[in-house]
């Protein structure tokens, strides 16, 4: 199946909130949130009429996004409702894996990474800070 590449399309606004979502993403090219990651991520995207395909390549921080329906590192099953609430913010990418709104086959560690960029829910103040395995295990231990 042949590669379209978002990028390269001109800007139009979308009333479609996946579509302005990942042109946004394409958008700027690096991402300081992906910054030296690498990855590749496909989103097969159910609806009543067909099904869509999102790819998100990640080079060293470089993001291009285009509808091609190659083999992906994650490859992320979702129904149409539940990623436009992702993409806008009402529903977190991990909560939706584990209400089984959505399948992951592949790598894991892809699609957590790719939930960086995902907006977080209405009247957040941005992003926490990453924090380390070590520094989690730290205030699990009793004192």
């Amino acid at each position: 199946m042949p590669t379209t590449s978002v990028r390269s399309r001109p800007a139009a606004r979308s009333a479609d909130p996946i579509s302005e979502f990942f042109e946004g993403l394409a958008a700027p090219g690096c991402l300081d949130t992906f910054a030296g990651q690498s990855a590749t991520v496909r989103f097969d995207v159910r609806d009543d009429r067909a099904l869509q395909h999102w790819y998100v390549t990640v080079t060293r921080g470089d993001v291009a996004v285009s509808q091609s329906s190659d083999e992906a590192e994650a490859t992320v099953m979702v129904d149409r409702p539940h990623l436009e609430a992702m993409v806008t913010g009402r529903l977190n990418a991990q909560a939706a894996l584990l209400r089984g709104l959505l399948t992951c086959e592949g790598s894991m560690a892809m699609l957590i990474m790719f939930q960086r960029c995902l907006p977080g829910p209405r009247g957040s103040t941005g992003r926490v800070a990453p924090i380390s395995s070590e520094t989690v295990m730290a205030q699990r231990r009793p004192a």
